[in-house]
Protein backbone atom coordinates (compact mmCIF):
# COMPACT_ATOMS: atom_id res chain seq x y z
CA UNK A 1 0.00 0.00 0.00
CA UNK A 2 1.14 3.51 -0.69
CA UNK A 3 -1.09 5.48 1.69
CA UNK A 4 -3.01 4.34 4.74
CA UNK A 5 -6.46 5.67 5.64
CA UNK A 6 -7.30 6.91 9.13
CA UNK A 7 -10.23 4.50 9.22
CA UNK A 8 -9.65 0.98 7.96
CA UNK A 9 -12.44 -1.51 7.19
CA UNK A 10 -12.02 -5.25 6.68
CA UNK A 11 -14.76 -7.43 5.25
CA UNK A 12 -14.47 -11.08 6.31
CA UNK A 13 -15.66 -13.49 3.63
CA UNK A 14 -18.43 -15.41 5.38
CA UNK A 15 -20.37 -16.82 2.44
CA UNK A 16 -19.33 -19.46 -0.09
CA UNK A 17 -21.37 -19.87 -3.26
CA UNK A 18 -20.96 -22.33 -6.09
CA UNK A 19 -23.18 -23.62 -8.89
CA UNK A 20 -24.57 -26.36 -6.63
CA UNK A 21 -24.75 -24.91 -3.12
CA UNK A 22 -24.40 -21.92 -0.85
CA UNK A 23 -23.07 -22.00 2.67
CA UNK A 24 -22.03 -19.70 5.47
CA UNK A 25 -18.41 -19.93 6.59
CA UNK A 26 -18.19 -19.94 10.40
CA UNK A 27 -14.44 -20.31 10.80
CA UNK A 28 -13.15 -18.15 13.65
CA UNK A 29 -10.81 -15.48 12.32
CA UNK A 30 -8.50 -14.14 15.02
CA UNK A 31 -7.96 -10.40 14.74
CA UNK A 32 -6.24 -8.01 17.15
CA UNK A 33 -8.22 -5.61 19.32
CA UNK A 34 -5.22 -3.28 19.51
CA UNK A 35 -1.93 -2.81 17.73
CA UNK A 36 -2.72 -3.90 14.17
CA UNK A 37 0.52 -2.89 12.43
CA UNK A 38 -0.03 -2.26 8.72
CA UNK A 39 3.61 -1.31 8.00
CA UNK A 40 4.40 -4.76 6.61
CA UNK A 41 1.78 -4.14 3.90
CA UNK A 42 3.24 -0.76 2.89
CA UNK A 43 5.92 -0.01 0.34
CA UNK A 44 9.12 1.07 2.12
CA UNK A 45 9.22 4.32 0.10
CA UNK A 46 5.56 5.19 0.71
CA UNK A 47 4.41 8.28 2.64
CA UNK A 48 2.84 5.91 5.17
CA UNK A 49 6.30 4.70 6.19
CA UNK A 50 7.67 8.25 6.50
CA UNK A 51 5.23 9.24 9.27
CA UNK A 52 5.91 9.27 13.02
CA UNK A 53 6.18 6.03 14.96
CA UNK A 54 2.79 4.43 15.38
CA UNK A 55 1.30 6.06 12.29
CA UNK A 56 0.78 2.59 10.76
CA UNK A 57 -0.79 1.13 13.91
CA UNK A 58 -4.55 0.67 14.23
CA UNK A 59 -6.93 -0.23 17.04
CA UNK A 60 -10.27 -1.95 16.62
CA UNK A 61 -13.29 0.16 17.50
CA UNK A 62 -16.20 -1.75 15.95
CA UNK A 63 -17.37 -5.11 14.63
CA UNK A 64 -20.50 -6.12 12.74
CA UNK A 65 -21.49 -9.73 13.47
CA UNK A 66 -23.83 -11.84 11.36
CA UNK A 67 -25.86 -14.49 13.18
CA UNK A 68 -27.75 -16.92 10.99
CA UNK A 69 -27.23 -18.60 7.66
CA UNK A 70 -27.54 -18.04 3.93
CA UNK A 71 -31.30 -17.64 3.85
CA UNK A 72 -31.69 -15.38 6.84
CA UNK A 73 -29.96 -13.90 9.79
CA UNK A 74 -29.50 -11.04 12.16
CA UNK A 75 -26.80 -8.39 12.47
CA UNK A 76 -25.40 -7.31 15.84
CA UNK A 77 -22.85 -4.52 16.28
CA UNK A 78 -20.08 -4.39 18.86
CA UNK A 79 -18.36 -1.07 19.58
CA UNK A 80 -15.61 0.11 21.87
CA UNK A 81 -17.13 2.78 24.09
CA UNK A 82 -14.65 5.62 24.43
CA UNK A 83 -14.96 9.34 24.55
CA UNK A 84 -12.26 11.92 23.89
CA UNK A 85 -11.09 14.52 26.36
CA UNK A 86 -12.31 18.09 25.68
CA UNK A 87 -9.16 18.90 23.68
CA UNK A 88 -9.47 15.66 21.67
CA UNK A 89 -6.04 14.45 22.72
CA UNK A 90 -6.87 11.29 24.63
CA UNK A 91 -9.58 8.74 25.23
CA UNK A 92 -11.27 8.51 28.59
CA UNK A 93 -13.00 5.51 30.07
CA UNK A 94 -16.75 5.51 29.67
CA UNK A 95 -19.20 3.98 32.13
CA UNK A 96 -22.11 1.94 30.85
CA UNK A 97 -24.44 4.24 32.78
CA UNK A 98 -23.50 7.01 30.37
CA UNK A 99 -21.02 9.05 32.37
CA UNK A 100 -17.33 9.63 31.79
CA UNK A 101 -14.77 8.15 34.15
CA UNK A 102 -13.08 11.41 35.03
CA UNK A 103 -12.33 13.30 38.18
CA UNK A 104 -14.69 16.15 38.84
CA UNK A 105 -13.16 19.45 37.93
CA UNK A 106 -10.91 17.85 35.31
CA UNK A 107 -12.81 19.54 32.49
CA UNK A 108 -14.84 16.42 31.67
CA UNK A 109 -18.57 16.84 31.40
CA UNK A 110 -21.03 14.16 32.41
CA UNK A 111 -23.06 13.03 29.43
CA UNK A 112 -26.21 10.97 29.70
CA UNK A 113 -26.45 8.24 27.10
CA UNK A 114 -30.04 7.01 27.36
CA UNK A 115 -29.01 3.40 26.74
CA UNK A 116 -31.45 0.68 27.75
CA UNK A 117 -29.89 -1.80 30.12
CA UNK A 118 -31.91 -4.84 29.11
CA UNK A 119 -34.42 -6.29 26.68
CA UNK A 120 -38.05 -5.93 27.67
CA UNK A 121 -40.36 -8.15 25.64
CA UNK A 122 -43.36 -6.66 27.43
CA UNK A 123 -43.07 -2.96 26.60
CA UNK A 124 -45.45 -1.99 29.43
CA UNK A 125 -43.46 -3.38 32.34
CA UNK A 126 -39.94 -4.34 33.31
CA UNK A 127 -39.28 -7.01 35.92
CA UNK A 128 -37.22 -6.03 38.91
CA UNK A 129 -35.04 -9.11 38.34
CA UNK A 130 -34.12 -7.94 34.82
CA UNK A 131 -33.29 -4.49 36.21
CA UNK A 132 -31.07 -6.01 38.90
CA UNK A 133 -29.22 -8.20 36.39
CA UNK A 134 -28.69 -5.26 34.02
CA UNK A 135 -27.50 -3.01 36.86
CA UNK A 136 -25.06 -5.67 38.11
CA UNK A 137 -23.71 -6.17 34.59
CA UNK A 138 -23.30 -2.41 34.10
CA UNK A 139 -21.58 -2.05 37.48
CA UNK A 140 -19.15 -4.90 36.70
CA UNK A 141 -18.28 -3.38 33.32
CA UNK A 142 -17.78 0.09 34.80
CA UNK A 143 -15.45 -1.24 37.51
CA UNK A 144 -13.40 -3.37 35.13
CA UNK A 145 -9.89 -2.17 34.23
CA UNK A 146 -10.44 -3.46 30.67
CA UNK A 147 -11.80 -1.23 27.88
CA UNK A 148 -15.58 -1.10 27.73
CA UNK A 149 -17.12 -2.87 24.73
CA UNK A 150 -20.84 -2.60 24.08
CA UNK A 151 -22.96 -4.98 22.02
CA UNK A 152 -25.91 -3.43 20.18
CA UNK A 153 -28.67 -5.91 19.34
CA UNK A 154 -31.69 -3.93 18.16
CA UNK A 155 -32.90 -2.10 21.28
CA UNK A 156 -30.69 -4.10 23.67
CA UNK A 157 -27.32 -2.62 24.62
CA UNK A 158 -25.09 -4.75 26.84
CA UNK A 159 -21.47 -4.56 27.96
CA UNK A 160 -19.38 -7.54 26.89
CA UNK A 161 -15.86 -8.57 27.89
CA UNK A 162 -13.13 -7.80 25.35
CA UNK A 163 -12.41 -11.53 24.98
CA UNK A 164 -15.90 -11.95 23.43
CA UNK A 165 -15.33 -9.34 20.71
CA UNK A 166 -13.41 -11.82 18.53
CA UNK A 167 -15.91 -14.45 17.41
CA UNK A 168 -16.75 -16.75 14.52
CA UNK A 169 -19.63 -14.40 13.62
CA UNK A 170 -17.42 -11.34 12.90
CA UNK A 171 -18.31 -10.03 9.45
CA UNK A 172 -17.02 -6.44 9.13
CA UNK A 173 -14.14 -5.00 11.22
CA UNK A 174 -13.56 -1.28 11.78
CA UNK A 175 -10.12 -0.02 12.80
CA UNK A 176 -8.98 3.52 13.60
CA UNK A 177 -5.43 4.75 13.13
CA UNK A 178 -3.81 5.27 16.51
CA UNK A 179 -2.27 8.59 15.39
CA UNK A 180 -4.65 10.59 13.27
CA UNK A 181 -2.89 13.53 11.66
CA UNK A 182 -4.13 17.05 12.35
CA UNK A 183 -4.48 17.69 8.62
CA UNK A 184 -6.87 14.74 8.36
CA UNK A 185 -8.89 15.93 11.34
CA UNK A 186 -9.28 19.33 9.66
CA UNK A 187 -10.26 17.66 6.38
CA UNK A 188 -12.93 15.50 8.05
CA UNK A 189 -14.39 18.37 10.07
CA UNK A 190 -15.16 20.70 7.13
CA UNK A 191 -18.32 20.52 5.06
CA UNK A 192 -16.66 20.92 1.67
Amino acid sequence: MWRLPDLLTFHVKRFNCSARWREKITTKVNFPLTGLDMSEWCDKESPAMQGPDGSCVYDLYGVVNHYGGMTGGHYVATCKATVCSPDGSEELGYNFNGTCNGESGAGVETVQSGWRLGRNKDKESTTSQAKLIAAASARAAAESPEPLWLQFDDDLVEPIPPKNVVSEMAYVLFYRRRRISSSNIAKYSTLE
